[in-house]
């Protein structure tokens, strides 16, 4: 069988592609991870098909750089930004004559949670666990094993858009690869970026992209509340271009090459003398500058801020953790965002080699996540051969993959269910 796992992740301003695998102890590793401009997608939602796969080709090319071996089935990850979580509760009878509760019975249980009306343009992704319940006991993690009578589930149901979804897999498919599933943003980014204290004490999970800001909520090991602020990194290159009155490209530029709003740096009386791309030589207050960049970045927190107040939330989570490109790759930016939230923050990048960079924690998230589950079913797998060959990197890229009965390769019926 092929143990590679391709995760993208298809972001407004640029498209991250992680190729790992499953080695033959059961540990994922990341071979190779690449990063590429995006066209096509607005606020997380493809926009233009032709120009969203012409991305994703440009990004695969970089990868197939890399290794030696055909690249075709993919994993991709779907947005918080564009999910909803509907609460719902399941109850089941415990069907074995001992009263031992199956993993069949958690199943069943989770089953019937889907089964709630939602609108026409909308369809069911997955389902989050937030506790289960034997015989009216609540809290329980796991209830395999228990014994009881009465089996009940309390889930958030998560739902998408379908046509933001197809035209996703659309883009992907024209690029000319084939999405085997898709894994809820929210969660896969968890489990590579947040300490299992952090997930179980409180966390908030901010995924600050160019043009959107997704929060989530992580407390019990659960999703428990998602967000959206529709703001983002282009926000501040707005106020740099329009402060300075340059083009907005090379406003950009200017951002991730000088941005430093570190309180510890003296910028007073500072210029910098920067030169054009049209070879104009342009001379910049820095403290200018800086007032522009910090300015837009406390914003951006006091609106997290004001929407973890109005939820009630703000004062259950000890923990915020920045991934993506928007605010993390800002020098200086998590100290204004300690100050502003009064809370512990931290950028959050996957713990993998070679991978430890905020940009790619859906990506590498994804890879981890399926490699995960890969381990944990009958997928993982390997003969005696390759067992007396263990130490030979070495791997079959012909093999034809066996049909999997998986919940990962149906895209349509991909499910978290996760416990």
């Amino acid at each position: 069988m092929n143990n590679y796992i391709i995760g993208i992740d298809v972001g407004s301003s640029k498209i991250c592609i992680a190729l790992g695998k499953l080695t033959k102890k059961g540990e994922v590793q990341i071979i190779g991870i690449t990063s590429s401009k995006c066209e096509g997608v607005k606020k997380s939602i493809v926009v233009n098909i032709d120009s969203t796969a012409e991305s994703i080709k440009n990004c695969m090319a970089k990868l197939k750089k890399m290794v030696e071996f055909d690249l075709s089935d993919v994993y991709v990850a779907l947005h918080g930004s564009i999910s909803e979580l509907i609460h719902n509760k399941g109850v089941v009878a415990v069907s074995s004559d001992d009263r031992a509760i199956s993993s069949s019975d958690v199943k069943r249980v989770i089953e019937s949670t889907r089964f709630i009306s939602v609108p026409s343009d909308r369809e069911i992704i997955g389902v989050e666990p937030q506790q289960f319940i034997v015989d009216g006991y609540d809290n329980i993690k796991d209830p395999v094993g228990m014994s009881g009578t009465k089996l009940e589930a309390d889930v958030h149901v998560i739902t998408v858009n379908s046509n933001v979804v197809d035209n996703l897999i659309k883009s992907v498919n024209k690029a000319g690869y084939q999405v085997k599933g898709l894994c809820f943003e929210p969660k896969i980014v968890s489990n590579v970026t947040l300490s299992k204290h952090e997930r179980e004490s409180g966390c908030v999970l901010v995924d600050a992209g160019k043009e959107n800001i997704s929060i989530s909520i992580i407390k019990n090991d659960n999703i428990v509340y998602i967000d959206n602020i529709p703001l983002g990194g282009s926000s501040i290159t707005q106020d740099i271009a329009l402060g300075l009155k340059i083009p907005f490209d090379e406003a950009e530029k200017l951002k991730l090459d000088y941005s430093d709003i570190d309180a510890n740096i003296k910028s007073n009386n500072v210029d910098l003398n920067v030169k054009l791309s049209d070879g104009q030589n342009l001379k910049i207050d820095y403290s200018f500058f800086k007032l522009i960049v910090q300015s837009r970045i406390e914003e951006l927190y006091e609106l997290i801020r004001k929407k973890l107040i109005r939820k009630n939330y703000y004062n259950e989570i000890t923990n915020v953790v920045i991934v993506g490109g928007g605010i993390a790759l800002v020098k200086g930016s998590i100290s204004v965002g300690r100050r502003v939230l009064d809370k512990n923050v931290r950028i959050g990048s996957p713990n993998f080699v070679g991978a430890s960079n905020p940009i790619y924690a859906s990506a590498v998230g994804i890879v981890s996540d399926i490699g995960y589950n890969m381990k944990s079913s009958s997928l993982f797998s390997y003969d005696e051969e390759d067992l007396k060959n263990e130490n030979e990197d070495s791997w079959n890229k012909n093999i034809k993959r066996d049909e999997e009965k998986n919940i990962f390769s149906k895209v349509k019926n991909f499910i978290t269910d996760l416990f």
